[in-house]
């Protein structure tokens, strides 16, 4: 059947639709498809459904996924991915996703139509209310099946060329169906795509990994405000990157050679290759600090790649779910072991670095927020800059350049706010001068107006 479309749409001019897939847009043939892929009947049948979309979708030149019966079996599929780690569908099912993702990124309005909408009653308010809501909901709106789509009564759909199409709501209506205050009942989007994807991160197969993680870089990368807001609040994006890049830090031995740290290899996030046995320089914990290192550098990648909104939150998520409470105790604690290899780490972070955004949350962990000149009682309001700077002349030398190094390449980055903050902010009054205790003759001013014992910078 697919040699025969592809036939088909060679031998016609460019955007013409043959009768052939005239008949598999209007009889619902991937519906049919679906279903049978859904209960494996017979035994395999799912593993070539999938395959069936996926070389749908990349062979046909024309663009089918704005057609009603196109993108709506092709989401209730993306529901069926995902479902079981390591079944004998996966390598098909991440095939199938990294296209439709691939589409999206080509087609960037198409998102819209992989966005469900699902009605979240609100807190407190009673069965019967909610019923009387949904009910009265439903004479004003016409949800689509399967899908959940709700559209307005004949503003969703359009016939051309025997082909049915939907046109996908603009992104300022989705976000104002977003909105928990635009209606008594919350309405919740579903991003099942980024959902299946995520589940696919998780597969003991490595490749699946890194392509589940392939496919999620193309999705933040997409313009749709909409998309983006949705990806961060109703998905488990955020706590995926923190919790894994939580736990590979806890995986850390408690004591590395901050040497180690510094000249382990160039990390890129992808498929681990490393083998110990063939590595000449080799130390203890050196695959769990590239799985670690690796890990961050996709996160980093990830974030510089998003939509800015997206990109925001994911990296707030970092600061407050791992640097915060993960990385600062151990910068703030007594043993000078786990101060040393905190810092190191740390380093090694700052050093890595390129998003923009998670720099700046980075800068304000290390830093805070304050941009006034300082004082004894703005010390307290950030311990940890000041712990760090008291780190510079610790009673440890190797602590000390450790400290030293951190924020010499701190101050390399294309931040202003950490230049202003260390240095700027305490020049701007000009409260840089230093006073020794007056003796009782010195209490007269000097002829050149300065007072006697103050030493100028």
């Amino acid at each position: 059947m697919l040699e025969i479309l592809i036939q088909e749409e060679s031998e016609r001019e460019s955007g013409e639709t043959g009768p052939c897939m005239e008949y598999l847009l209007h009889h619902k043939v991937l519906e049919t498809l679906y279903t049978l892929g859904k209960a494996d009947c017979p035994p395999g049948m799912k593993q070539q459904v999938l395959l069936f979309y996926t070389k749908l979708l990349g062979r046909i030149k024309q663009p089918l996924l704005p057609h009603i019966n196109v993108h709506r079996p092709v989401q209730k599929l993306i529901r069926l991915c995902g479902e079981v780690l390591a079944n004998p569908t996966e390598n098909e099912e991440i095939q199938f996703l990294c296209i439709v993702c691939a589409k999206l990124k080509q087609d960037p309005y198409l998102v819209n139509f992989f966005l469900e909408n699902k009605m979240k009653p609100p807190e407190g308010a009673g069965s019967s209310n909610n019923l009387g809501a949904v009910a009265g909901s439903s004479t004003e709106e016409v949800v689509a099946n399967d899908t959940g789509q709700a559209q307005p009564p004949g503003a969703g759909s359009s016939v051309a060329d025997g082909a049915v199409h939907v046109s996908p709501a603009p992104a300022d209506t989705l976000q104002a169906c977003a909105a928990p205050e635009s209606s008594p009942n919350h309405i919740l989007q579903d991003y099942n795509l980024v959902n299946s994807l995520l589940n696919l991160t998780k597969s003991p197969d490595g490749r699946i990994a890194v392509k589940a993680c392939e496919g999620l870089m193309l999705l933040v990368s997409l313009p749709e405000p909409a998309a983006a807001k949705c990806l961060t609040q109703n998905t488990t994006l955020c706590g995926l990157l923190t919790d894994r890049l939580t736990s590979l830090y806890q995986a850390l031995p408690q004591s590395i050679d901050p040497l180690d740290i510094e000249t382990v290899e160039g990390i890129n996030w992808g498929l681990d290759s490393y083998n110990v046995k063939e590595d000449a320089s080799a130390f203890p914990g050196k695959r769990a600090l590239i799985s670690f290192l690796s890990w961050f550098d996709y996160c980093d990648q990830l974030i510089k790649e998003a939509h800015r909104m997206a990109a925001t939150t994911m990296a707030r998520s970092v600061r407050e779910r791992f640097l915060v409470t993960v990385l600062e105790p151990q910068l703030m604690q007594t043993s000078e072991i786990g101060i040393l290899t905190a810092t190191s780490l740390l380093h090694r972070i700052v050093r890595q670095v390129t998003s923009e955004a998670l720099l700046e949350e980075i800068v304000v962990f290390l830093l805070g927020e304050q941009r006034e000149p300082e004082t004894l009682s703005s010390i307290q309001g950030n311990p940890l800059r000041h712990r760090l700077i008291e780190h510079c002349n610790h009673i440890s030398d190797e602590i000390s350049i450790m400290t030293l190094r951190l924020f010499e390449h701190l101050l390399q980055k294309p931040n202003e706010h950490i230049l202003y903050n260390l240095i700027l902010r305490n020049l701007e009054e000009r409260n840089y001068t230093e006073y020794k205790p007056l003796c009782p003759e010195d209490r007269d001013i000097v002829e050149n107006g300065q007072i006697p014992g103050a030493v100028y910078v």
